[in-house]
């Protein structure tokens, strides 16, 4: 009988504790609601089949709930981490790009094909550099764009392993602001930077905190995308 009281009082406070869980975005919050939910669909197997759906919806959203709250987290705690380094960076990616822009209107006054193509291409790489000190996604481990000598024992086979994955992952994000760059995905300009216009830089993060997968649970509203003062 004691079992048969605690299951009807479960059954009919859940939604209810559900509701406030993810309202509340708590991390600790999220993963007992979870636990308890797994925990019930486990052991009850006279559940109703409507009141199982249900759960098991649930459950799928807390899910999702949970891992927004740690990319959340994570985007937090690599902002203070990185703040340094991006901040050099943004100030070198700056400095490369004015130098290229003159660069490249000191070589079209020679109207010299050859060297004006050079110069254009060295001018887009400064504005490459420049988006993707911006807009590398705040959720990840930042990647250096001007990486300084390391002291690292190239003989490790893990070690060079690493350097490839780093290498790799940059040139690709690279690319990814390249593409995005040109399909005019990027809502600010370079010029907007270089006047000192305050700018959104969380659309390279935001890309990347969409759920792996559709559920069926009520929308939640998203939080509101805060601007880094760091790059004001």
């Amino acid at each position: 009988m004691p079992k048969t009281k605690k299951l009807h009082r479960v059954n009919r406070s859940s939604p209810i504790e559900v509701s406030k869980a993810i309202n509340t975005g708590s991390s600790a919050k999220l993963k007992k609601k979870i636990r308890d939910i797994e925990r019930l669909l486990t052991k009850n197997d006279k559940l109703p089949s409507d009141k199982k759906i249900e759960y098991e919806r649930a459950l799928k959203g807390l899910k999702v709930e949970l891992q927004n709250s740690q990319t959340v987290l994570k985007t937090k705690q690599n902002a203070t981490k990185y703040h340094m380094v991006r901040f050099f960076e943004r100030k070198k990616a700056i400095r490369k790009l004015k130098q290229s822009r003159k660069a490249f209107e000191e070589v079209q006054k020679t109207e010299v094909r050859k060297d004006i193509k050079k110069a254009r291409k060295q001018l887009k790489h400064g504005e490459i550099d420049l988006m993707y000190v911006l807009l590398f996604p705040k959720s990840e481990k930042y990647i250096s764009l001007y990486p300084s000598a390391n002291d690292e024992d190239l003989s490790d086979p893990n070690v060079k392993i690493g350097l490839r994955k780093t290498e790799a992952r940059r040139l690709e994000f690279r690319k990814e602001v390249e593409k995005m760059m040109e399909e005019g995905k990027v809502p600010f300009t370079v010029d907007d930077i270089l006047s000192g216009k305050k700018v959104n830089t969380d659309v390279g993060a935001n890309a990347r905190v969409a759920p792996a997968e559709e559920i069926d649970a009520p929308e939640q509203k998203e939080p509101e995308s805060q601007e880094d003062d760091f790059f004001e």
